[in-house]
């Protein structure tokens, strides 16, 4: 008998209820992923009303296509999010530039490296601001990787590139965030590259 017991386990069932229909299991899956979802496209779209209503899109749409929906590899989040990414792209919503409107306090705190931060889930403030500035691949792998916990392999999936892409993007963006922290000046920082350029 199958292990139904694992959060993967679990999450396989409820896809293959709604699948067959059950509106019951993707109400399950959606109190699952909805929050994931809206925080994803929260870092694509420029207002809360978007965000909640590019969410809605996604979960519609998801809906609608479930019944094509194969594993193969690609868990349900990954399809999931990707729905979302391209949506945000073929409604034109998606942002690649998105500054945060919250400035952080400098308190002359030492600033850690991008890679532990991002490991305590980007919690300070500095480091958001930061993330927010890095143009499209590279923020969304930052937010994928580090705050949603996604494998590269579910990067890849979500984002339509191979693995090895994936991890060239993460690396550049986080030497584009090293350099953003270290210099501490965002609003005149390009962190499209991995590098700095400043504005005449």
């Amino acid at each position: 008998m199958a292990d139904t017991g694992t959060p993967a386990a679990m999450e396989i069932v409820l896809v293959e209820r709604a699948k067959a229909g059950d509106r019951q299991a993707f109400g399950e899956l959606y109190d699952r992923y909805a929050a994931l979802t809206y925080r994803y496209v929260s870092f694509m779209v420029s207002d809360r009303q978007g965000a909640e209503d590019l969410t809605a899109q996604t979960f519609l749409q998801a809906l609608q296509a479930i019944g094509r929906y194969e594993e193969r590899g690609i868990p349900f989040r990954a399809w999931l999010l990707r729905i979302a990414r391209n949506l945000a792209i073929n409604n034109g919503r998606f942002h690649r530039n998105h500054p945060c409107g919250n400035n952080g306090s400098e308190d002359g705190r030492s600033i850690p490296s991008p890679e532990l931060l991002c490991e305590a889930k980007l919690r300070e403030e500095e480091v958001w601001r930061a993330v927010r500035h890095l143009k499209g691949d590279q923020r969304q792998v930052i937010i994928l990787r580090f705050l949603d916990g996604l494998s590269y392999s579910d990067v890849s999936q979500v984002l339509g590139k191979s693995i090895g892409a994936v991890r060239v993007i993460q690396y550049r963006a986080l030497s584009a965030l090293r350099r953003a922290l270290e210099d501490g000046d965002l609003g005149h920082t390009d962190l499209g590259s991995g590098r700095l350029s400043r504005s005449a």
